[in-house]
């Protein structure tokens, strides 16, 4: 499994994956109408703006293959709340089915960390879904509960994971 910085070039291996993987993850969370509406085209065209206009301290990082399928991503950057004390933010991670529970979460959620710590970024969190079993991912992994809220009308509850020390990581 090579782990690597995702390119502009990356965007449909990108959105595959997320689109894949998003489906699988939250299918009997989400409603039918939620997950039926969130087309392949529209979570692709979400990708270009990331990875065109990113910051210095956003980075999305890709795993793949030998062959070269991608099957999996992370992106972090600064904390876009403002609402707790912490300085960094895993914004997504995710995997194809198919390839959880290989250790592929966590060499990503370690180049997170690592670039991160290189943007002088001592702290991160990471919001969950609190019906998502990958909850458990972020527990085995010393994330701390620092808060919760409803994502938008849905009714549907997002825990917020903390990590205040990420030379603890190093």
């Amino acid at each position: 499994m090579k782990i690597r910085i995702g390119t502009i070039e990356d965007i449909k291996g990108l959105a595959r994956v997320h689109y894949e993987s998003w489906k699988t993850t939250y299918s009997g969370i989400f409603s039918e109408e939620t997950l039926t509406n969130r087309t392949y085209e529209k979570v692709l065209s979400n990708w270009r703006p990331r990875l065109e206009n990113r910051n210095e301290k956003y980075q999305c990082y890709l795993a793949e293959t030998e062959e070269g399928e991608i099957v999996a991503f992370a992106e972090c950057g600064v904390e876009r709340t403002n609402n707790f004390q912490i300085e960094g933010e895993l914004y997504t991670l995710y995997i194809l089915e198919s390839f959880q529970k290989k250790g592929i979460g966590t060499l990503l959620f370690k180049k997170v960390i690592e670039h991160l710590s290189n943007h002088n970024i001592h702290s991160v969190m990471a919001w969950v879904i609190k019906d998502n079993e990958s909850r458990k991912f972020y527990e085995r992994h010393g994330g701390e509960v620092i808060g919760e809220q409803l994502i938008g009308d849905t009714g549907i509850l997002e825990v917020a994971y903390a990590w205040k020390n990420l030379n603890d990581f190093i």
